[in-house]
């Protein structure tokens, strides 16, 4: 898929979700890429909120499982879902993730969030554990 790893490459879009839902999803295989499909598949069938709150809950429930709990970023996580939003808004005719990364190739770019938001508040405890919004500049408009 367009030159970056994906882990979920073989896998249907039900069968990823599934599988990551479930806790059954290697770690080692779960990429950035595999975060950005995971939050175009939950965008597609759930819309902006939906998605949020489902991919906030299996991330946490993801990192848990792995004895991790503490690695989960909220500010990180809802940014991602929203950025992958804006970006589906401007090609939801996109039948599959390797369209919709190949459309929006930034989106493989896992520093893409510095563009809105500085270090100093990314690495923040408040915005790990609470949304925080951008303190550079706005996240772009669906």
């Amino acid at each position: 898929m367009n030159g970056f790893a994906v882990g979920s490459a073989g896998l249907l879009d039900e069968e990823f979700t599934r599988s990551f839902e479930n806790g059954d999803y290697p770690n080692e295989k779960f990429h950035h890429a595999d975060h950005v499909r995971l939050a175009w598949i939950y965008v597609r069938r759930f819309g902006l909120e939906e998605a949020e709150e489902r991919i906030a809950a299996a991330i946490r429930r993801f990192a848990a499982g792995l004895g991790h709990e503490e690695k989960y970023h909220h500010t990180l996580t809802k940014a991602w879902v929203r950025l992958v939003y804006a970006a589906w808004c401007h090609t939801p005719d996109t039948p599959d993730f390797d369209g919709f990364i190949g459309a929006n190739q930034w989106l493989a770019d896992r520093n893409a969030l510095r563009a809105f938001y500085s270090e100093e508040l990314l690495s923040s405890d408040t915005a790990r554990r609470d949304w925080m919004e951008p303190d550079v500049r706005p996240l772009p408009a669906p």
